[in-house]
């Protein structure tokens, strides 16, 4: 259980560090702003710890899972798209174009980290990559952009608004293709 001081997101709270796969990561937010994508969530938090306890085998090992393409959906501080280029993917971090400029920061500060200073989970092998890009939900521009499809198609805590729904499905059926999988 954490404490009080130890929670992510307090109006005050505008970096959060933490260890991932070996790596020590440091995410700006902003829980103080009217967009939801600013704040790192809990979700996020849980798929990088399950990255980490199914990193050694299965369908997360570094063999399996290096070099496969990666979309994160709505990615905000992107705490799940570095997760998934350390471990070798190449990731495309989408998110709405307020939210891009922290994530942007965040991506570039972890990774330049992340390659002089060698991860703690030697099986892991060499990292991947991350490109950040504009997604509007629905956008058939947006959609096009980013190549599809995709190897896995991931999203933490994305949704908090019924309406946004139907434009969601849409996008991850059109980024999707027959081997895709949807995390």
């Amino acid at each position: 259980m954490l404490a009080m001081d130890d929670r992510f997101n307090t109006p005050h709270t505008d970096m959060i560090q933490m260890e991932v796969l070996g790596h020590k990561l440091q995410l700006a937010q902003n829980p103080n702003s009217r967009h939801l994508g600013t704040t790192v969530w809990d979700a996020s938090i849980v798929f990088v710890k399950f990255l980490e306890q199914n990193c050694k085998k299965g369908e997360f090992s570094s063999p399996k899972i290096r070099g496969k393409r990666v979309i994160e959906l709505g990615s905000g501080c992107g705490l799940a798209g570095l997760g998934m280029a350390l471990l070798g993917c190449h990731v495309v971090a989408t998110d709405q174009i307020e939210v891009l400029p922290l994530l942007l920061r965040n991506v570039e500060r972890n990774l330049r980290r992340a390659m002089h200073s060698p991860s703690e989970f030697p099986h892991i092998g060499p990292l991947g990559t991350i490109e950040v890009a504009e997604l509007d939900w629905g956008n058939q521009q947006h959609i096009i952009s980013v190549e599809p499809p995709f190897d896995y198609i991931v999203g933490t805590d994305i949704v908090y608004k019924e309406h946004l729904l139907e434009p969601l499905i849409a996008t991850i059926l059109a980024l999707a293709g027959p081997k895709t999988t949807i995390l």
